[in-house]
């Protein structure tokens, strides 16, 4: 295996701090609504143990796949954030199939209901993270997710 061929994990716990802090800092210059910049520790400590269930096959592209889907599903179930936990989450993905040389297919900002309705689906099951919706968002970042191609 190539370095090539492995997954660039560049999530950690400051870089979902930080990027919740940006989409909440965004939201409220855009909307001048209050916006509450605050950390759940202990929930925010559940996600990356979360995350690392998913992805293992060693069939690299599936495994982006299934990280990018429990990224983006992993923060709105546990609520690892005060305010902003959907927006959060699907930047953290964007960055992450981006680290790894892809790029996911909708704005950051773009009210996409098929996927907000995902992820809001996903906080209503508590045990764990719900297989069939999984199962949806696998299918819907893989339709969206496209190798990174720079403009140069």
């Amino acid at each position: 295996m190539t370095s090539d061929d492995r997954i660039v994990m560049e999530i950690n716990e400051n870089f979902l701090i930080e990027t919740n802090e940006k989409v909440l800092l965004r939201e409220k210059e855009r909307t001048g609504k209050v916006v509450y910049i605050e950390t759940v520790p202990q929930n925010l400590a559940q996600v990356l143990p979360k995350v690392s269930e998913y992805g293992n096959s060693g069939n690299i592209e599936e495994d982006l796949i299934q990280k990018a889907a429990a990224i983006m599903a992993a923060i709105p179930w546990i609520q690892a954030f005060f305010d902003g936990n959907r927006r959060t989450s699907i930047i953290a993905a964007g960055t992450f199939l981006r680290d790894n040389g892809y790029e996911l297919d909708i704005g950051p900002e773009e009210e996409n209901a098929e996927l907000r309705k995902m992820l809001s689906e996903i906080k209503k099951h508590r045990r764990d993270l719900e297989p069939t919706i999984m199962k949806q968002l696998f299918l819907y970042i893989s339709k969206r997710m496209n190798k990174y191609e720079p403009k140069t």
